[in-house]
């Protein structure tokens, strides 16, 4: 009788949590439930655990009843599965208030959304847009993470990335419904678990991803591999596994070793790079002191050999080594990088002349404008202090080269100020002024910064640009909302006396530069860098 009356109160909680807590004040049944119940409750402590949880639910306010049913509905099921199922040992422990989410809402609003997360086709990205525009907090739902935790499986282009922002969102919530089910087969929706478990509860899960990895093979195994980066207690295992495993795994595993912050994992990317010096791309997007450190040797490297030319146009494989080298460059900060920066500034004219020959159409930056590009990218990938001095010491030494960069930053962080520090590089010219070549090449530099800068009715004033994610390379769009920029720019810029030529410069698409130019290389999608002043979109 005392299990038929916990199966009853089962049955009545679960009513309320389809229907919404609004419905307990018109709704009988629970009252009704907790009388029949009452007399087990007197005799049994665990059970008066849950007469009181009940008590305390019909009583709530209606802001705190979600959280109130949730707990009671824990505790009739832990009593449920004790006494239903005797030969299991263990005794029925209550869960804290509010651990779980609810929204007040009934099942027959969510269960839209239920569908389109769980569902396939495209038009189901309009219910989930509407659904994280209006109401995001019901994606924090109990009824909903289960299904929002699986939908990323089957998604592809813009439904993927909304579904990237949403899954941020929720954080560490969501990590045990990704969990829930993992098969350790090579499956592309396993794969993308495993990145989210990844980023969303970082060196926590190290454990999770050691006891998987052995039963995983191919694609889902480099997943793994690199996903044991998020925590400095695999640096041992990832030494082991990079001598042990080849092809792609390999480069998982020292890309995640390039996360590392030990003597021995330094030690090992030296000797790579002298192996193999193919390496560079497992560094990009890596943010971390031995990647960045990487990173500088494989630059200075790189461009020191093609200075040290007699002939000045790049070959496409010469040409390919370099673009790789900036890129696993970009987004780093360290003693090492900035003075390899400061060595770029004082050979920039030389570079200047290095370019590819005619084989390779589609392209015509020199090396010194790859630094350029390479140099702005960095301030929207690693805004931080130091980076953002880097730019200004760097526009000083060269401005006709890193100008662009520093008035980036001013834009990002200070676009009030930017105007009154960078508007006098906009020269007029009129029938005694003439623009000379210095200033020319000044103006260039603002002007591709300010072309950085686009208008959205949505989002009002953003930066779009790429970034590397740093567990897996790929690439994806993201973008900073900034404050308007000083209206003076519109009128100086509007000002017929004002050259306008030169500024073309692509920032948003930081794969574009090897896609245009290699097809058989695929830069892959990036997640939104630290908010440090601007906020990040993607």
């Amino acid at each position: 009788m005392e299990l038929q009356n916990l199966y009853l109160l089962k049955d009545c909680l679960e009513h309320v949590a389809s229907v919404g807590t609004d419905a307990l004040a018109d709704d009988p049944s629970l009252e009704t439930a907790l009388h029949a119940f009452s007399p087990h409750a007197m005799r049994d402590p665990a059970l008066g655990q849950i007469r009181h949880a009940l008590r305390e639910l019909l009583s709530a306010a209606p802001d705190d009843c979600p959280a109130r049913l949730l707990h009671a509905l824990d505790l009739v099921l832990a009593a449920i599965r004790e006494r239903a199922e005797a030969e299991l040992p263990g005794k029925l422990t209550p869960s804290e208030p509010g651990g779980s989410g609810y929204a007040r809402a009934p099942y027959s609003r969510l269960r839209p959304l239920i569908d389109a997360l769980s569902g396939s086709g495209s038009g189901r990205i309009s219910v989930i847009e509407e659904a994280w525009a209006n109401d995001p907090d019901c994606f924090a739902d109990s009824r909903i993470l289960p299904c929002l935790a699986l939908a990323p499986g089957g998604a592809y282009g813009e439904l993927e990335e909304l579904l990237g922002v949403i899954l941020t969102a929720q954080g560490k919530r969501v990590v045990p419904y990704l969990k829930d089910g993992f098969s350790p087969v090579a499956a592309r929706e396993m794969e993308k678990r495993v990145y989210w478990i990844a980023r969303l509860g970082g060196a926590e899960e190290n454990d999770w991803f050691r006891a998987v990895l052995p039963e995983t093979r191919k694609e889902l195994r480099e997943a793994v591999i690199a996903a044991l980066g998020v925590s400095q207690d695999s640096a041992a295992l990832l030494r082991e596994l990079y001598r042990g495993e080849s092809g792609k795994c390999r480069d998982a595993a020292l890309r995640a070793l390039s996360r590392m912050d030990d003597g021995e994992s330094r030690a090992l990317w030296t000797e790579a790079l002298e192996a193999h010096p193919d390496c560079p791309p497992c560094l990009e997007g890596v943010n971390a002191p031995l990647a960045a450190d990487m990173s500088a040797r494989v630059l200075r490297g790189a461009f020191s050999e093609a200075l040290a030319r007699e002939r000045r146009e790049l070959t496409r494989a010469e040409l390919l080594t370099l673009l790789h080298a900036t890129l696993a460059f970009c987004g780093k900060y360290s003693a090492d990088v900035r003075e390899t920066w400061l060595w770029c500034a004082s050979q920039i004219d030389a570079l200047l002349e290095i370019r590819p020959d005619r084989s390779v159409r589609q392209w015509d930056l020199s090396a010194a404008e790859m630094l350029e590009k390479c140099l702005m990218e960095t301030v929207l990938w690693n805004p931080c202090a130091e980076v953002r001095a880097l730019a200004e010491e760097l526009a000083a030494l060269a401005p006709a080269h890193f100008l662009g960069a520093a008035a980036l930053s001013a834009l990002l962080f200070r676009p009030t100020e930017a105007f009154d520090r960078y508007g006098a590089y906009i020269v007029k010219n009129g029938f005694l002024r003439k623009e000379s070549a210095v200033e020319r090449a000044n103006r260039i530099q603002l002007m591709r910064a300010l072309a950085a800068v686009q208008y959205d009715e949505k989002d009002g004033f953003r930066i779009p640009f790429s970034r590397k994610d740093a567990l897996t390379g790929a690439a994806a769009a993201v973008c900073y909302r900034i404050d308007a920029p000083d209206p003076r720019w519109a009128e100086t810029l509007g000002d017929a006396k004002v050259n306008r030529d030169g500024a073309v410069f692509d920032l948003k698409n930081a794969e574009s530069m090897e896609k245009r130019v290699f097809s058989l290389e695929q830069i892959a999608p990036p997640q939104p860098p630290a908010d440090n002043g601007g906020t990040p979109k993607q």
